[in-house]
């Protein structure tokens, strides 16, 4: 851990982000791309398993909708959205 912190230390990395150095910040950068590339690959698949019901349900509704708007703005909850019954 002793060596962690020289490491730290010589770069100056508890510092603000304008007294690091270029090379620093690539490499900070480089690793922050690294992990969010890694956790969308992680997180991507598991939301959307989870979600699958509900996007099975938009897909649905919207094609109900495609086809038959004005029984669909019929509908008193959804005749509140403007988005969707603005006809």
């Amino acid at each position: 851990m002793d060596y962690l912190k020289e490491l730290a230390a010589r770069a100056n990395l508890s510092a603000t982000w304008e007294a690091w150095t270029p090379e620093y910040r690539v490499l900070a950068i480089a690793v922050a791309l690294a992990f969010a590339y890694w956790a969308l690959r992680v997180a991507v698949p598991a939301v959307v398993r989870i979600l699958r019901p509900v996007l099975l349900a938009v897909f649905v509704f919207g094609a109900v909708w495609a086809l038959f708007p004005e029984a669909t703005c019929s509908i008193d909850l959804i005749s509140k959205l403007p988005v969707l019954c603005s006809r």
